[in-house]
This record gives structure tokens, sequence and C-alpha cells, in this order.
């Protein structure tokens, strides 16, 4: 399908305004369709002509309802208000995915400033169990490879509990203590390379590919900057010593009025519909 470039269209919402489309969804920039003053304007009337006049200096008509002439007169006269064609706007574009119903959408639908609808809670929530177990399988691979003594001690320390020896589990936890810290330094690092190398490339990591969403910056679209990535998993890092806060953190989208978790009000990021454009250089 062609892209619908950027102009002014018929609002969906209002059949008496134009609203800007910018070649990929509906802004908040609207316009009326025929200026409240132009009954009043003397432009394209021969010189010393009223508002009264048209542009041949005849009289406008005056029978209720039809319209001020702005243009010379047609062959045959004005007909009155069913005779009178005025040129006509372009239609509004169609493009993949647009929410039909006109005003309904325009009010219901929550979106970025500007005008890019932002992502549901459940689509966020699919996206990062995807995200979840890719993480996983690769952190299982890394204890495994990396660590391998570290699931025999568990084994031991929990058959030492079986059979009551405390004494060996108290010693186990302290030899398993440094190996299990190290572990949990390398996964974190892990999952937030992940994160940025996404972030800042496609803005999209696969869970987002998979569910049709991305991260933006509030303030434009894009891939994120390295630094506003590395903001945006601070609350995540917080939240590895303060398990509530994550909680909190992955819930909040739901009562938000920007639909930003508190990782997105950190780093001034939103989660949008759609792709983002690639950055230029």
């Amino acid at each position: 399908m062609s892209q619908q470039p950027s102009g002014w269209y018929d609002d969906p919402s209002n059949p008496d305004m134009l609203r800007y489309w910018d070649g990929v969804t509906w802004t908040n920039h609207t316009a009326p369709k025929k200026s409240p003053t132009a009954p009043q304007s003397t432009i394209g009337r021969p010189y010393g002509a009223d508002a009264g006049t048209d542009a041949t200096g005849a009289a406008a008509p005056t029978q209720p309802g039809a319209p001020t002439p702005t243009t010379p007169m047609p062959q045959g006269g004005w007909q009155g208000q069913q005779g009178y064609q005025q040129a006509p706007y372009q239609q509004a574009p169609q493009y993949p995915g647009a929410p039909q119903g006109g005003a309904q959408w325009m009010y219901n639908v929550k979106t970025t400033a500007d005008g890019v609808p932002l992502a549901s809670w459940g689509k966020r929530f699919a996206a990062w169990l995807i995200d979840g177990v890719i993480l996983a399988i690769v952190g299982g691979a890394i204890a495994w490879a990396a660590t391998p003594n570290l699931q025999r001690s568990f084994s031991d320390m929990f058959d030492a509990a079986a059979r009551g020896d405390q004494a060996a589990v108290q010693q186990m936890q302290s030899e398993i203590l440094g190996p299990t810290l190290q572990f949990s330094i390398v996964l974190w690092l892990v999952v937030s390379a992940y994160c940025l190398v996404f972030w800042t490339t496609t803005a999209q990591t696969p869970g987002k590919m998979a569910l049709g969403i991305s991260v933006r910056r509030m303030s434009e679209p894009g891939p994120l900057p390295l630094g506003t990535a590395v903001m945006r998993r601070l609350v995540p890092l917080a939240g590895q010593f303060v398990s509530i806060l994550s909680l909190i953190d992955y819930l909040w989208p739901l009562w938000d009025d920007k639909r930003q978790a508190l990782h997105d009000k950190v780093a001034s990021t939103q989660v949008v519909e759609g792709k983002q454009p690639r950055r230029q250089g």
C-alpha cells in the first residue's frame, strides 16, 4: 500500500474541519475548511467592489442559506445552496491499522504529544514475557557454562537440609554466596546489554517487534540515544534490591495518563504503536 503524503485532509472527527496528516499518523493541528471572514473578504473582486458583490462585480445572492461566492460566478448564475460547487478537499488518508469511527477514535486513543498512539499495557506485558523467555534461556546457558559447580553446590545444600545437617547447610551457603553474586552481576549486565543494543538501534527488543510496538523519547521519534537508554535501566537496577519497586514499575502504566512505567518517567520515554524511523547518518 502506498504511503499517504503529509498534508491537510478532512478531519475524521469533524466534517467542518481539516486535520494535518504528517505522513505517518494524525496530528493535533486543525483548521476550519472555510475561513469565517471569507464573506467579508474583497480578495479576488474588482477594485472598489464591496463584500456584497462577487468577483464580476455583480451582487451576490441573498437567498437564505446561499453561499457567499469568493470565486467568479459560474455560467448560468448561482443556483442556490444545492447548485454551489466548492473545490473538493482530499479525502482522509487510509493506512494499515487505522482505527475507524472518526470522533470516537480521536478522543479515546491516548497519543504522544505529536499524535502517535501509545501502546497498551497488555502489549507491553506480552512483549516483556517474550523477552523474559529469551533472556531466561540465555541466562541458563551462561550459568551452565560459567558456573558448572554452582548447580552441584545447590544440590548438596538441599541434600544436607533434607538430612537436617544445619552445620553443612551454613557452610555451603557461605561457599556459594560469592559465585551466586557473581552470576547475578553477569546476568544483569547481559540483560542490560540486550536492552541497550535494541533500544539504540531499532527501538524494539524482539518482544516489542513481535507485538508491533517500540520505545521512543517523549519529545521526538527515533531510537533512543545511549544516555537515555542507560537512564531507562536505572529503575530496573534499583528493583534488584527492592523487589516491590519492580512490581510497581511494571504496573504503573495501568493508571498513568501517559502510559509510562517508572523507568519511562526517569528517562522521559514512551512506548508507542509501530516502528521508529531510523536515525539518519
